[in-house]
């Protein structure tokens, strides 16, 4: 569930909390397309390399993935979470990366029980608003997963000020205990 939900989450934008259309959301998805470093090819391939990592873990009844959450930028992968073994973390990786559209793959999984599916999903909720609301950092190019208070941020800045401003508005929330980075410095394309 928590991998579908992370995948889903990562690639589409949600209008609101029931599914119901909510009028300012077309105008939403609109400024965060144009917003986005990503080209349609990149967008497409991130889907596909996250409905295909969901759907390789779904079918594979060893790799007790419950835990897992598969964020993918410009076809970058970082898995986050939790798991009970070291062996499942190494059998979620080697599902994942099966894709040969995967340019580059961080496992970051916590081996353990490691808190509640609830105060991290209010985590991740607090970072989408302080990211959202962060003057000089286009959110809509990271992907974030908390995890028992430890927070992984991946994606694009596209200056290193922006991964600056972005990691400390992350390490600003309470209920923060850790971030690990994965954000890419990459220059926006004129």
């Amino acid at each position: 569930m928590r991998l579908l939900l992370g995948v889903f989450l990562s690639l589409v934008p949600i209008s609101s909390s029931f599914g119901q259309l909510n009028p300012l959301s077309i105008l939403g998805r609109v400024v965060t397309t144009s917003m986005d470093a990503r080209s349609k090819a990149e967008v497409s391939a991130d889907t596909e390399i996250g409905a295909g990592a969901s759907k390789r873990l779904l079918d594979d009844k060893q790799a007790e993935w419950a835990g897992v959450t598969v964020l993918v930028f410009a076809q970058h992968v970082v898995l986050a979470g939790a798991v009970k073994s070291d062996a499942v973390k190494q059998r979620v990786e080697a599902i994942v990366k099966q894709d040969k559209k995967i340019r580059s793959l961080k496992n970051e999984l916590r081996v353990g029980d490691v808190g509640s599916l609830a105060r991290d999903t209010a985590l991740e909720a607090e970072i989408n608003a302080s990211l959202t609301a962060a003057k000089g950092v286009s959110s809509v190019n990271m992907r974030w997963s908390a995890t028992g208070g430890q927070v992984v941020l991946m994606g694009i800045a596209q200056s290193q000020q922006e991964a600056n401003t972005a990691m400390a508005k992350v390490r600003g929330i309470k209920g923060v205990k850790t971030l690990k980075s994965h954000l890419r410095v990459v220059p926006k394309k004129n």
